[in-house]
């Protein structure tokens, strides 16, 4: 297994402390560094190769936010941190989880698995080449439709409407079809009747999820998708 070489960052030095010992448990992690001002992580990932950096938010002169923000082309990134409101706003910054302190080696541990299927994905999708498609059969036509352009479908029996930024298309197909195709590009089952695009996520409010101005309902057997894959709780 190839060593997952990672930082972490974190201005309370006992919160650093508690991850490294959970961290001891996973021998494909090998820890480069420990930082507790996010600047000088900065400095550090601009000489060295990393590929995970554990990060807290809440932190004085840089937060996390800042320090993501700083970066060119970030390591993958996964957030540590007491407070919840930050979730949605990490999420829309493609982070690959959002751990809540205090963080349990279960928990620390569905996030590596996380960021190691991440990795499976990202080569998938490259051995596919940029600009992924998939092809819609629609009455008239077969579409070839961009998979970074899709917003979200919605399911009508054996018939879904595929939202993309072009507007919506009509195919006789089984949602399930489509969530199996297309959950290799974190795409969430939210309903019974709807796949979302989890980049294409602005908000969460009580039980829906806006999608730009389109509020989508979220179905009581799902709620545990959007905490997985969106809030990462």
């Amino acid at each position: 297994m190839k060593p997952i070489r990672c930082l972490i960052v974190d201005d309370e030095p006992i919160a650093i402390r508690i991850l490294e010992r959970h961290l001891e448990l996973f021998p494909q992690v090998v820890i480069e560094n420990t930082f507790t001002q996010a600047a000088l992580a900065l400095e550090f990932i601009r000489t060295n190769k990393i590929d995970l950096v554990f990060l807290d938010i809440e932190m004085p002169r840089m937060t996390g936010m800042d320090f993501l923000k700083a970066v060119k082309e970030p390591p993958a990134i996964i957030f540590t941190t007491a407070y919840r409101n930050y979730a949605v706003e990490a999420y829309d910054m493609d982070v690959v989880d959002y751990l809540l302190k205090p963080i349990s080696v279960e928990r620390l541990g569905r996030a590596l698995n996380r960021y190691e299927e991440r990795c499976n994905q990202a080569k998938q999708v490259s051995a596919i080449g940029t600009g992924a498609c998939i092809n819609v059969k629609t009455s008239k036509e077969i579409l070839r439709l961009a998979i970074d352009e899709i917003l979200y479908i919605e399911s009508f029996g054996d018939y879904i409407i595929i939202y993309d930024k072009m507007g919506k298309h009509v195919s006789r197909e089984r949602i399930s079809c489509m969530e199996e195709q297309l959950s290799v590009y974190q795409f969430i089952r939210i309903h019974r009747q709807y796949l979302v695009a989890v980049n294409k996520i602005t908000a969460i409010r009580g039980n829906m999820i806006l999608i730009g101005d389109k509020q989508l309902p979220i179905g009581r057997t799902y709620r545990g998708n959007i905490k997985e894959s969106v809030l990462g709780v």
